[in-house]
């Protein structure tokens, strides 16, 4: 076929309008247990080649507080990925530069073969917004796999 193959779920708290070629679950809360069940349900195979978060808390104008709530957001993302995530997948997730940011690397670092930090161009330069990508998704280093 001449057009890409391949399946686009968004999960988001608010309502999101229905975009063609998407399927969208929401409200949902990545927080919620629930939630992840409901993303291997509708998953075609159950798995994930790739996971992108661009999620963010609700600001409280507190830089630290609001830092630390964004890394834990990413590490509850983090903890989905064994039932969602292909072995070899890639999972890019958005958070803001601050003193948490090495726990995040760390376990990054233990379920992946390659972990960088980027930073879009279209970020503005004052802003403390960065990505963590990380590739080949092996699962947690020392795991005992079932």
């Amino acid at each position: 076929p001449s057009s890409p193959v391949g399946f686009v779920l968004g999960v988001d708290l608010l309502h999101i309008l229905p975009l063609e070629g998407a399927t969208f679950l929401c409200p949902a809360d990545v927080t919620d247990p629930r939630t992840s069940q409901r993303i291997l349900e509708v998953l075609p195979g159950g798995r994930a080649d790739v996971i992108l978060s661009d999620m963010a808390p609700n600001a409280t104008g507190l830089r630290d507080l609001d830092h630390d709530r964004l890394i834990s957001l990413c590490l509850t993302l983090l903890s989905m990925t064994p039932d969602i995530l292909q072995p070899r997948g890639t999972l890019l997730c958005k958070t803001w530069a601050g003193s948490q940011s090495h726990r995040l690397q760390r376990r990054l670092t233990e379920e992946f073969q390659n972990v960088r930090i980027i930073k879009p161009e279209a970020s503005r330069k004052e802003s403390s917004e960065v990505y963590f990508l990380a590739t080949q998704y092996q699962g947690r280093k020392g795991a005992v796999k079932q």
